[in-house]
């Protein structure tokens, strides 16, 4: 598609340089439908899952719609090759079929190309700023019937800057693993040279659509879906939503691995229990956050994530396989402990206790309540993450080297904390939080306290 005049977005400082659609390229043999699983109808009811990755770029914008879009279209074209899904239509069986990912030969993922007016390193930075001001970086999902597109790409240049790589994509069918494993594709296809029409295996193993691996002895595609249509008309999960207000921004805090490794043996020589960094640094957020609150009242405070189960299940799924293959997890503690001088450890032992009980099965045991659950707790102020170190995202590279950040914007509308290794050194971790402001204050100053007593060991 030719590119279309320059279209200014009122009150965004942005302009749309461009919009078109990018096939994928031909010689996919993806299979036309794709079931989703009992793990994707887990995240039907969520929003799409939205990422905005900078890099560095200084570059003038006809430089970078002469030197750098055509490989980026490209490269992506070659990508959904193999990613084929992803360029296909989500139909969720209004008409009594299941959901199901459709592809035709019509396929097409909607690419946007913008200018932003915005200062590109006080919005990449990790201080505390409006989530308003990341709306223009993300493409909404295009409207369809039934379900609709799946995936939807932005890039927005800051002229002699950066470049910003806006990315949306419905969690019903994908989970991280599989967002992941198609970037770094794309990524290392233009990073590497496309060679013409080479494959798109030559960054990263094709992804593995075979479904008849997903066994269900415990029948949970059909309770999932009767549960589904049971919360069809259920708003609880509004209550996590903060989009609309004006007083949300969007933080980044960075723990160290050495802070991480502190904190670990300080919590292990008091209380005997060997806890990984992720299970430190997420109980150490938890138990700030119920503070930062103004605390608990006495109830009960619940932290949520998911494990991945790709080699939890029997056999084993592979690592490319395309969909969720996540398990849901709860924690819970009561709200005056965390509050507490020991808040933090409480925390953590509680969450690392959750953590060993997946060995063995475990990460199924109560699994026919997951969907109901999510639903239950959205209103208790339940902190779920988002993301996960495992991930590797900082290696999405596209040829203008290490993202300089990352931020996932989704969280403002799930209230979750996202989490991803640290881009400096890959060690560390990354959290990020979308709070109301005075909130966030709080909190900041909460948890630099915290972390001068875990120093001070």
């Amino acid at each position: 598609m030719a590119p279309a005049q320059q279209q200014e977005v009122p009150g965004t400082g942005k302009k749309v340089v461009e919009q078109s659609r990018i096939s994928p390229a031909p010689g996919s043999d993806v299979p036309e439908t794709l079931p989703l699983t009992f793990f994707d109808y887990v995240f039907l009811p969520f929003h799409p899952v939205q990422r905005v990755f900078f890099y560095d770029l200084p570059c003038s914008l006809s430089d970078f719609l002469r030197s750098h879009l055509p490989h980026l279209k490209l490269s992506l074209s070659l990508a959904l090759r193999d990613f084929r899904p992803l360029a296909g239509s989500l139909r969720l069986g209004s008409s009594g079929g299941k959901p199901e990912i459709r592809c035709s030969g019509s396929d097409a993922v909607a690419f946007t190309v913008a200018e932003s007016g915005d200062d590109f390193h006080d919005v990449s930075g990790n201080h505390a700023r409006d989530c308003a001001r990341f709306y223009p970086l993300v493409p909404p999902l295009p409207p369809g019937t039934e379900g609709g597109p799946v995936l939807a790409l932005q890039v927005t240049l800051f002229p002699n800057a950066g470049v910003a790589l806006g990315i949306t994509v419905s969690h019903a069918i994908a989970d991280g693993s599989t967002s992941a494993h198609f970037l770094k594709t794309w990524a290392g296809i233009c990073r590497l040279g496309t060679g013409g029409m080479a494959p798109c295996h030559v960054a990263a193993a094709p992804p593995s659509y075979d479904r008849s691996v997903v066994r269900d002895p415990k029948g949970l595609e059909r309770t999932f879906l009767r549960d589904l249509k049971l919360m069809q008309v259920d708003r609880r999960l509004d209550a996590l939503d903060l989009h609309g207000r004006n007083d949300v921004v969007l933080a980044t805090f960075v723990l160290s691995w050495e802070q991480l490794k502190k904190m670990g043996e300080r919590l292990s020589s008091r209380t005997g229990m060997e806890c990984s960094p992720y299970t430190v640094a997420s109980g150490l957020i938890w138990s700030c956050l119920v503070k930062a609150r103004g605390g608990s009242g006495g109830k009960t405070e619940y932290f949520g994530f998911v494990t991945g189960c790709r080699a939890r299940l029997d056999p084993p799924l592979p690592a490319t396989y395309f969909g969720n293959c996540l398990g849901i997890c709860r924690v819970e503690a009561e709200g005056r402990d965390l509050e507490g001088e020991d808040g933090a450890y409480i925390a953590s032992m509680a969450i690392w206790k959750v953590i060993r009980g997946l060995e063995g099965g475990g990460a199924f045991r109560g699994a026919e309540d997951w969907i109901r659950d999510i639903h239950s707790l959205a209103s208790t102020g339940i902190l779920t993450v988002a993301g996960s170190p495992k991930l590797g995202l900082y290696q999405v590279d596209f040829g203008w080297g290490r993202p300089r950040k990352i931020e996932v914007i989704s969280i403002e509308r799930t209230s979750a904390m996202s989490i991803a290794e640290w881009g400096k050194d890959g060690r560390g971790f990354e959290i990020g939080l979308a709070l109301p402001r005075e909130l966030m204050r709080g909190f900041s100053a909460l948890l630099a306290d915290r972390l001068k007593l875990f120093r001070s060991s």
